[in-house]
């Protein structure tokens, strides 16, 4: 198994290094072939100029930048461990730029697909990062990789972290989990949070009834938390099935969708004087 450590930061020695050298170094003990330390801040990474080349014409992505370069690392990893700073409630924005590159991820999902992977939040203050975790998992997730835990760890300081005891025994049994990790279905439950993204984030779609506004899984609201159908939970929308229908049955057809709309844009446009 060849085990990574992303950081998604840019202090040296900060809490989300410190967190991820510790998973290194129990995957590495705990059985691990390989393994090695990454830093999202080493790779270039341009903001997409949605020219949607890469869908339409099947052409390379034009931006000149280490996007390929990201990507082919993370799809060596049997498993993955991410740790990030919370930036304003949510991720850096040097992660963002990553998932916006979406469209590019087909060639990497079915490769990765199913792999264990860890994410953990830093943070100093309670509620200020409700939407970290979603965020963190929608990167994960829309790669192909199956989170197998993911929480926040609290310390405002470099290397505050380190210093909850619980924090580090469940990184470490996190990592141990991942080495001995065999891909199953989802079973039926009753969680405080979706088990797929473990976002505590909901829509309310219905009475009594909500949705995961990151997965799209649907639970009812319980006394104890949410009730999750297996049935649901094995068909959210980062499944290999839901994510092909997305880009063949709409990513794919918008440009035709857009042709037939030129006349109507181009007439509302004269109309409002918009050049």
């Amino acid at each position: 198994m060849h085990f990574i450590s992303l950081v998604v930061s840019s202090r040296r020695r900060g809490n989300s290094e410190l967190l991820c050298r510790l998973a290194l170094n129990e995957a590495l003990k705990g059985g691990a072939s390989s393994g090695e330390l990454i830093w999202l801040k080493d790779f270039k990474i341009d903001e997409c100029n949605g020219c949607m080349r890469c869908v339409f014409k099947g052409e390379s992505c034009p931006l000149r930048d280490d996007i390929y370069k990201f990507f082919d690392k993370i799809v060596a990893a049997d498993a993955l461990f991410v740790a990030t700073p919370t930036y304003v409630l949510a991720i850096p924005g040097s992660l963002k730029l990553v998932i916006d590159r979406y469209l590019l991820l087909p060639k990497y999902f079915n490769k990765i697909y199913g792999r264990p992977a860890i994410s953990v939040g830093t943070a100093g203050l309670a509620d200020w990062n409700h939407f970290q975790l979603p965020l963190m998992n929608l990167f994960l997730l829309g790669i192909g990789f199956r989170v197998i835990d993911s929480f926040m760890a609290r310390g405002a300081g470099p290397g505050e972290v380190l210093l909850n005891d619980e924090i580090v025994l469940r990184v470490k049994k996190g990592v141990q989990s991942m080495l001995t990790y065999q891909f199953k279905p989802f079973e039926s439950q009753t969680s405080e949070h979706c088990p797929v993204c473990f976002s505590t984030v909901f829509e309310r779609i219905g009475a009594n009834k909500y949705r995961c506004p990151v997965c799209f899984v649907e639970a009812e609201q319980r006394e104890r938390g949410y009730y999750f159908d297996a049935s649901s939970l094995n068909n959210h929308r980062w499944t290999p099935p839901k994510v092909d229908d997305h880009f063949e049955n709409w990513i794919k057809k918008t440009r035709e969708m857009f042709r037939e709309k030129l006349r109507k844009i181009l007439q509302k446009k004269k109309e409002l004087g918009i050049s």
